[in-house]
């Protein structure tokens, strides 16, 4: 089996590219080595951050149940029905977008023809 803890693996620095402006925080004596989060071209996992929202839902709404006054209770339960629509909204736009570029990808359908049967 291998060894999982095996950190003797070089990693990377992370350079700046010559093309980028210097951000705030290395303008202000901040480490210069710091890169940003995702690049320019990066897509965002919308996934992720829906399961993160609607876990994070499930949390409060245990906390509001686990409160032991009603406006903990209360003020938990109101947080978790925040995060659960701000995850389902997420999911949602996750599922817009994988149509869209599936759409977009597949070129436009046939129109869809509705028969009408004649009048006499």
């Amino acid at each position: 089996m291998e060894d999982i803890f095996d950190f003797d693996i070089a990693a990377e620095e992370r350079r700046s590219s010559p093309g980028v402006a210097p951000t705030a925080r290395s303008v202000r004596g901040g480490s210069s080595s710091d890169g940003q989060e995702l690049a320019a071209g990066e897509a965002i996992d919308i996934y992720h951050w829906a399961a993160v929202a609607l876990v994070t839902a499930l949390m409060c709404a245990v906390l509001g149940y686990a409160a032991g006054t009603p406006a903990l209770s209360r003020a938990a339960n109101m947080t978790s029905l925040v995060f659960g629509v701000a995850g389902g909204m997420l999911t949602a736009s996750g599922i817009v977008r994988r149509l869209r570029a599936r759409l977009t990808a597949n070129g436009p359908g046939k129109p869809l023809t509705v028969t009408v049967a004649e009048s006499q």
